[in-house]
């Protein structure tokens, strides 16, 4: 019933607005026709000023075009932005995005080379890991070859060691060329041991100089080995302190392997200094012996 009413009064309402806007324009026209009838007068020219400066009802169904055109151009530029700044995003988004692409394409071949990479260093940690037991096996193969190598050279030394109790060697003996090294060395011993005269001639096995000859005219050592060790040991104690070869400037030693030679050459100042000092010192072999005491070079 409301809304019917409501319809109602405004049918109504336009109805007398267009009665009031005819019966306007009707009066309008008869005062106009009265006022070309009649001649002009100055009674008759103030009504009509009169009735031209009445105001006329304006017409509710009309309004300002300019405001209209004003709200529409705004919201058309307004659009207008929001489309630009729409655009500007999805083509940033779409950077953004093929970005994402490459970097993702990136990471994959990167995963790809460290997979291939970590292979490879599996296999490199594996071999590592074989050759590090084979070295183990090399050293332990080495320490026993170390370990058998310093007992077969001990027992080559001892060999030669013993070999060479047969031997003496003789220093300061003249050398000359084309010299009958037999006879120079048995006239020697006999003066040395006169006791021995006829039994060293079958005595003396073998002999020959050591070493190159030297080209500053110095002399060569001579070894000497005898065919009996006992022939040999009293030669040996005959040449110690013997006057024959202090006035001939020569002399009779062991002949000593090298390493007996340099063990010696270390011991040689504690024996000097016990010797000095009035004790019994002598050597054996590679040792020495202070008063019955037996001291090792270390």
């Amino acid at each position: 019933m409301g809304r019917k009413r409501r319809g109602l009064s405004k049918v109504m309402d336009v109805e007398v607005g267009a009665e009031v806007e005819l019966v306007s324009d009707v009066g309008l026209s008869n005062s106009f026709g009265v006022l070309a009838d009649q001649p002009a007068s100055a009674h008759a020219l103030h009504d009509m000023d009169l009735c031209l400066a009445t105001s006329f009802p304006a017409s509710p169904a009309k309004s300002p075009p300019s405001k209209k055109t004003k709200k529409k151009t705004g919201t058309t530029g307004e659009l207008t932005d929001v489309l630009h700044a729409i655009q500007e995003l999805s083509t940033k988004q779409d950077a953004t995005f093929q970005k994402l692409i490459s970097i993702e394409n990136s990471t994959d071949a990167t995963t790809k080379a460290v997979d291939n990479l970590s292979l490879v260093v599996q296999k490199l940690v594996s071999d590592v890991n074989e050759h590090s037991e084979k070295m183990c096996r090399f050293a332990r193969d080495i320490t026993e070859l170390q370990s058998s190598d310093k007992d077969v050279r001990s027992r080559i030394e001892q060999l030669e060691r013993y070999s060479r109790r047969w031997c003496l060697k003789m220093h300061g003996v003249p050398e000359t060329k084309n010299e009958n090294l037999h006879s120079i060395v048995l006239n020697i011993l006999e003066n040395v041991a006169p006791d021995l005269r006829g039994k060293l001639s079958d005595a003396l096995d073998v002999m020959h100089r050591v070493g190159r000859r030297n080209q500053d005219g110095g002399h060569r050592s001579i070894i000497v080995r005898f065919s009996t060790r006992s022939l040999r040991d009293v030669v040996w104690r005959a040449a110690k302190d013997n006057a024959y070869l202090k006035e001939s400037h020569q002399r009779i030693s062991e002949a000593l392997i090298p390493a007996d030679v340099a063990a010696r050459a270390k011991l040689w100042p504690i024996v000097k200094k016990a010797r000095e000092e009035g004790k019994k010192a002598s050597f054996s072999g590679p040792f020495a012996f202070i008063d019955g005491q037996k001291i090792e070079a270390s």
